[in-house]
């Protein structure tokens, strides 16, 4: 009997002991979260002039005596608005222009005019090479304004994660009217002060419905339904046969108009049920189960019931969501230039996606010892290794630099090359320490736009300093880069040296905090689209180039960069925030961009698009083509690099990826010659023995990212490897499995001070298949 009560004590007391440690290990982080925002913050409210210094970074917030251009000095935005404002977002052209840019929540799109909210439903427009489904002046169905209402300009009046509140406003500020749009909606709401409803149809419009008290329209117009959701009571006055006003006795107007998947009498009174729950916030959160190495999202919305007591909304989901969701789907689908939506009913929906891991590294496998060493010879001999930018001298080709060499720095290492991989680190920290340092003569400096709630690092290129494009896409290779130093090096990382710049960068491209929004120093999520689960690369989401095709993004791989530095600096930090919003976003972004760049289940491009693949993606649709070329080679291949260990999802359907190579080759009229080496370490996720044998085959110029030393180990490990074994997953954010023929391989790093044992088991029984010691600070592996 003592024994086992000892034994109840004891095993009480460890219970106490880990849970006090875990809270502990929280609290510390937390302070390190808060300590490295709030610092910064209050710092920023503080009388000091022209520079503020975090840890041993300096960070300007005026650009005064230096060459550089910041972003426009001007937002849009109301008076009530507070907080950093939104860029790169589906809606971001509001912030940026008076009248915004063609709007794509999807399933309707929109635009502001003077005269109010143009709404329309384009048809899909398809050819071989491209597809858009465009918004056009002269082809919105509905315009919905007030009596007598020409707004001076439309301004961001609120946003939430993913909605956008719009004011409409005249000069005199006597009369308004308030739009709030959100992605996935079929709703658009409106409401007025001063004025009446207006609704005006691009052509005569079809009345198929009207309810028994005649608020409720259902019209036609253009073969695109439409349901038109006044106010019980009101009267519709035709002012003509193409414009009504809504005389309602309410003392706040109010409107909504939903696009509708057809015209039957069913479906318009089943939207009605809704129509009256104005959508007042959207939320995303997520969560990372570690050891079901699961993330499940919950998307959710806020509304006030207009009429009724009702709660809770209709959403279109889009591909990569229906598919991954248990939630019950209503009998309707909308089409949309990401594929067919689908809906379903209520304040909230989940979906759940496998996290299938990545590493920070491959372990040098059965490599050729001799050949790396005479490899890596070669890229130590190579003066300055942080080379000269091919083009103007920026943020982003720094970036390229520090990508580069932190794939060589852990192959260095495990060839015992201590000295060598000490030159590599030092080389990324003293040129990244250049950027942040006061004595570089106002050449390279970092500086804070606080009408935006942004970090530019100058000199820079791709707009990104004044409409803040590609943030994700610069900064992911510098956080990507010290994370890897922070594995060896925690000092130069810590907060008071290095480690609050880095954050705050992620912060830039990435703020998970979802912290009041008029306290932040940085919007949430700046690039990423937490609904349509994928990153946007342009700042102002501007229309351009004599079409209006909404916001863009071409190197999903580099966001998808971005993401995992996220995962590997928290992981290398102890920061788990960080780390599992890494996983989230990379989780999602890595689902989204199989179905809307690569098109896995083949569902999702239009039929005339005659590729495998979609290089450049839009708001209004897709082109093959990137910003600067046709070359197939850069076509193909700028959705892959870099290739680092968190890459292995490009690989994950075989086939896809065998298909995509193929028809790189034929348009290409012969093997790649621009980026040859990208080309060959693609061609590795599905044939690693023909990868080698060009690698093998003569003299080649890695592309300027590149190393021939990681190029040469990527290829020898998928040689060992052979492919991700989707079967599998394991209770650890940094692993991998594999399978070739009948052998299983496993590998999973461990940055903790103590030894750990990371179980694999398999996706869809949960039997455990293998349980691996992993030492502290170490990669481990085992193949059976």
């Amino acid at each position: 009997m003592r024994s086992r009560l000892w034994k109840r004590i004891g095993i009480g007391i460890i219970s106490v002991v880990v849970l006090l440690g875990g809270y502990m290990l929280w609290l510390t982080n937390q302070a390190q979260n808060e300590s490295v925002v709030d610092a910064f913050q209050s710092r920023l409210q503080s009388d000091e002039k022209d520079a503020i210094r975090v840890g041993d970074a300096f960070i300007r917030t005026s650009l005064d005596g230096t060459a550089f251009q910041g972003p426009q000095s001007l937002v849009y935005q109301t008076d009530n608005f507070e907080g950093p404002m939104q860029t790169a977002d589906w809606w971001s052209s509001a912030a940026w222009v008076p009248f915004t840019g063609s709007l794509y929540p999807q399933p309707l799109t929109a635009k502001g005019y003077p005269s109010g909210l143009g709404i329309d439903s384009p048809e899909m427009i398809a050819s071989p090479t491209r597809f858009h489904s465009l918004y056009s002046d002269s082809g919105k169905e509905l315009l919905v304004g007030g009596q007598e209402l020409t707004a001076k300009d439309v301004r961001v009046d609120g946003y939430g994660d993913w909605s956008v509140d719009l004011m409409f406003e005249n000069k005199e500020k006597s009369k308004r009217m308030r739009v709030t749009l959100a992605h996935g909606s079929p709703y658009a709401y409106f409401s007025y002060e001063g004025t009446k409803p207006q609704v005006t149809f691009s052509s005569e419009p079809n009345l198929y419905y009207t309810s028994s008290d005649g608020a409720v329209l259902g019209v036609t117009v253009n073969d695109r339904h439409y349901g038109v959701f006044a106010p019980s009571g009101t009267a519709w006055l035709k002012q003509s046969s193409l414009a009504y006003i809504a005389d309602t006795s309410s003392e706040s107007a109010y409107l909504s108009v939903a696009l509708l998947p057809d015209n039957s009498s069913t479906t318009i009174e089943t939207f009605a049920q809704y129509a009256y729950n104005f959508i007042t916030d959207t939320t995303v959160k997520w969560s990372y189960d570690e050891k079901k190495s699961t993330v499940v999202t919950s998307y959710s919305v806020d509304t006030k019931a207009q009429e009724g007591k009702s709660k809770g909304t209709i959403f279109a989901l889009f591909p990569h969501q229906w598919k991954n969701t248990s939630a019950s789907l209503m009998p309707y689908t909308y089409s949309s230039p990401r594929g067919t939506m689908k809906v379903v009913v209520g304040t909230s929906f989940d979906t759940q996606l496998i996290y299938r891991g990545i590493l920070p590294y491959l372990p040098n496998f059965d490599t050729d010892l001799s050949q790396l060493n005479k490899l890596a010879d070669e890229l130590m001999v190579t003066q300055p290794l942080v080379k000269p930018s091919p083009e103007a001298e920026g943020t982003y080709w720094y970036g390229k630099n520090y990508g580069r060499l932190a794939q060589a720095l852990p192959i260095v290492k495990q060839l015992g090359r201590d000295e060598d991989a000490k030159t590599i680190r030092e080389a990324i920290q003293s040129d990244m320490e250049a950027a942040f340092s006061e004595q570089t003569n106002r050449q390279r400096i970092a500086y804070y736009d606080p009408q935006w709630g942004t970090i530019n690092l100058y000199p820079t290129s791709f707009g990104a300093d004044m409409v803040l494009n590609d943030h994700h896409f610069h900064y992911g290779y510098w956080v990507y880069a010290a994370a890897m130093l922070a594995y060896d090096d925690p000092t130069w990382v810590a907060n008071d040296r290095y480690g609050s710049i880095i954050e705050l960068l992620i912060r830039d491209y990435a703020n998970w905090s979802h912290e009041d929004q008029s306290e932040q120093v940085f919007p949430f999520l700046r690039h990423f689209d937490p609904y349509e689960g994928h990153s946007w690369a342009s700042g102002n989401a501007a229309d351009g180039s004599g079409y209006s095709p909404g916001n863009n993004q071409e190197s999903s791989s580099e966001a998808i960069l971005a993401a995992a530095a996220m995962i590997l600096w928290g992981d290398a930090t102890g920061n788990r925030e960080i780390r599992d919003a890494g996983i989230y976003l990379y989780t999602t972004e890595v689902e989204s961009v199989r179905q809307y760049w690569y098109d896995v289940d083949g569902d999702n491009f239009p039929p005339d698009y005659d590729k495998s693949y979609v290089p450049l993606v839009f708001s209004s649709g897709g082109e093959y083509r990137t910003w600067w070329t046709n070359n197939p080679e850069e076509v193909r291949l700028i959705n892959a690099l870099p290739f680092t260990a968190a890459s292995l999802y490009l690989g994950w359907d075989a086939a896809n990826a065998r298909e995509n190579y193929v028809e790189m080759v034929a348009e290409n009229d012969g093997p790649p010659q621009e980026w040859r080496d990208l080309a060959w370490m693609y061609e590795a996720l599905f044939d690693s023995e023909a990868a080698m044998s060009k690698v093998n085959g003569g003299a080649y110029l890695s592309e300027y990212g590149e190393s021939k030393l990681h190029t040469y180990q990527w290829i020898s490990d998928l040689q060992v490897l052979g492919a991700v074994d989707m079967e599998v997953v394991a209770d650890s954010p940094t692993y991998a499995a594999f399978k070739k023929g009948e052998k299983s391989t496993y590998i999973a790093f461990n940055s903790s001070s103590r030894e750990r044992v990371v179980t694999f088991t398999a996706v869809d029984s949960g039997e455990v298949l293998f349980k691996l010691t992993v030492p502290a600070s170490s990669v481990a592996w085992q193949t059976q």
